[in-house]
């Protein structure tokens, strides 16, 4: 039984190979404001096997609003939180990675509109 469970761990940690190097393989696209506003809308649709990579760069104090809307749909940014709808977090100076896509994967593509606030 336990070569059994260790078999379909390797197999499961096998198949998730793939889609790992997909993911860090992929371009981001950097989300810009509109001159003299502080916030923008993106919306998307995102695939049941991948993500959708966003960047914004920030200063050192700024807030940034983050919120997600869809079906099924979180957000994670790299190094500081996973699956989330709604965050809110003090920035350093960096660019951040903001990585978009389904909690649980459906078998087809679902649509979302991610908020972001700096101020």
């Amino acid at each position: 039984m336990i070569i059994r469970q260790s078999r379909m761990f390797l197999q499961a940690f096998a198949l998730s190979l793939p889609v790992v190097m997909t993911v860090s393989a992929e371009t981001c696209e950097t989300i810009q404001f509109q001159q003299g506003t502080n916030s923008t809308t993106v919306t998307g649709v995102a695939p049941p096997d991948s993500i959708i990579c966003y960047t914004i760069t920030t200063a050192i104090g700024q807030t940034v609003d983050l919120a997600v809307s869809g079906t099924n749909m979180v957000f994670s940014v790299e190094g500081l939180i996973d699956a989330q709808q709604k965050f809110q977090f003090t920035a350093e100076q960096k660019t951040y990675r903001i990585n978009v896509g389904q909690l649980m994967r459906a078998v087809a593509e679902e649509p979302y509109t991610l908020a972001v606030s700096i101020k």
